[in-house]
């Protein structure tokens, strides 16, 4: 559905910060400040080498995006850490276009060597190991130095503090078999589905189900466990209405987000426990850190944030369904925000730093005003900001209320008037009453 696919789009746009569309190419090395990081980044820092780009075509790594010039050959001084690559055919109209990206977790002196495929109009990894290697050296010796433009140092705290949690490890966990992250749309292009597979009518994907708690699930139940990497089957051998929810279909691959435990009734359960459950989802958290991140309270951090990427800038369907799921479920514990304030104090400066880059019509704009933030955000606040909650928690706590009051003009009672739980204005004709007690007596109904 077009229009589906719009909405969605352009609830990303609304998202994503202003990415810096200059023109890297000729003269790109030159008139860099020599600092103190500059120096270090030049002995200890790193490179990504991208060759054979085509003059126009869009590239970015992190929350920098450029439309690159004739003599453009990649990024130079780029901190040690995580990092997100990503290009499009064309920077004009990136907006649609399918979009690939990689997740690359570099230590000091790595270099990525990519090039670019103009069949699929997409950057691909060297055929062979030393290939690579030839390249990379030549990149540590400045052979490709004058052609290489600096990282934007300016924007790297901001990336890191997006980052703070996102680890070799989860990336290790959740990247598809084939290491190349695809645009969801590319799910509903007849020319790259098998035969079999084609998609008579894609997933609708429209803002009306966004903001809903009602199945905080499997986000899209494409999730699986990281084992399934290796028993992935062929596209010929998958059922057909899993083909809807794959993301990278294209490559035989998929994310492999953790599976977000569903609102459902369990078997033995009391009607109290049931009740229980759907007010506080403590229980579901602690089954989630002890199954999928082996204890590790951090890694549900790490996946959000690695979602939120994969969403904001990889537009990927399947990322925003995943970070959608972990918010709600984080947003909903309010025993576990006692028992593990360190935990959800860390999710609040996450959070904090997810909303913060968030353009300040996020709740005006029509086609956003009633996302599931709003909501999230309200109940984030109210359980972290009990008289029982530790101050490190409550200190937090407040600089988010700060945060919305100051940035999107909203109070802790405006957020409560928002999404789907907002109170319903209901129009009624001539005065007529909404219920009609003139009618059938009850009676009349037996």
């Amino acid at each position: 559905n077009p229009t589906s696919r719009t909405i969605c789009c352009s609830f990303a746009i609304c998202m994503m910060a202003n990415p810096n569309l200059l023109p890297l190419g000729k003269g790109c090395g030159a008139g860099i400040d020599r600092t103190e990081e500059v120096q270090r980044l030049t002995e200890h820092g790193c490179s990504v080498l991208c060759l054979g780009c085509p003059e126009g075509m869009l590239f970015g790594i992190d929350y920098a995006a450029w439309s690159v010039g004739p003599q453009f050959m990649g990024i130079k001084l780029v901190p040690p850490g995580l990092h997100y690559v990503y290009c499009s055919a064309s920077a004009a109209e990136d907006v649609g276009i399918s979009r690939t990206g990689f997740f690359l977790y570099m230590r000091p002196q790595d270099v990525a060597v990519f090039k670019w495929d103009p069949e699929n109009e997409e950057l691909t990894r060297p055929d062979s190991l030393d290939e690579e290697a030839r390249y990379a050296d030549g990149v540590r010796s400045f052979d490709f130095d004058r052609n290489l433009g600096p990282y934007p140092l300016e924007l790297s705290a901001q990336w890191s503090e997006l980052t703070r949690h996102a680890s070799a490890e989860i990336v290790a966990k959740i990247e598809p078999v084939s290491k190349v992250v695809r645009s969801k749309r590319a799910e509903y292009d007849p020319a790259i589905l098998p035969q079999a597979e084609k998609v008579e009518q894609p997933v609708e994907i429209g803002l009306d189900g966004m903001d809903g708690d009602e199945e905080m699930g499997d986000a899209g139940s494409v999730e699986e466990a990281p084992k399934q990497k290796q028993q992935q089957k062929p596209p010929e051998q998958q059922p057909q209405d899993q083909s809807s929810l794959e993301s990278n279909m294209g490559n035989t691959g998929c994310l492999f987000f953790s599976s977000v435990p569903r609102l459902r009734k369990k078997v033995g359960q009391t009607a109290l426990e049931t009740t229980q459950l759907h007010m506080d989802r403590s229980q579901q958290l602690e089954e989630m850190i002890r199954k999928e991140y082996a204890g590790n309270e951090y890694g549900v951090l790490g996946e959000l944030q690695l979602s939120y990427i994969a969403f904001l800038l990889g537009q990927n369907y399947d990322g925003f369904e995943q970070w959608r799921a972990l918010l709600q479920l984080l947003c909903s514990c309010e025993s576990a925000a006692t028992r593990r304030a360190e935990l959800f104090a860390e999710f609040l400066r996450t959070f904090f730093a997810q909303l913060d880059q968030a353009p300040s019509d996020l709740f005006g704009d029509d086609l956003t005003k009633d996302n599931f933030m709003g909501s999230c955000a309200l109940n984030l606040i109210e359980i972290c900001d009990a008289e029982a909650s530790p101050p490190k928690l409550r200190k937090r706590c407040g600089k988010l209320r700060e945060l919305v009051e100051q940035k999107f003009g909203l109070s802790t009672e405006d957020l409560a008037l928002l999404g789907e739980d907002a109170p319903q204005i209901v129009d009624y004709e001539d005065g007529r009453d909404l219920v009609n007690l003139s009618g059938v007596g009850l009676a009349g109904l037996d």
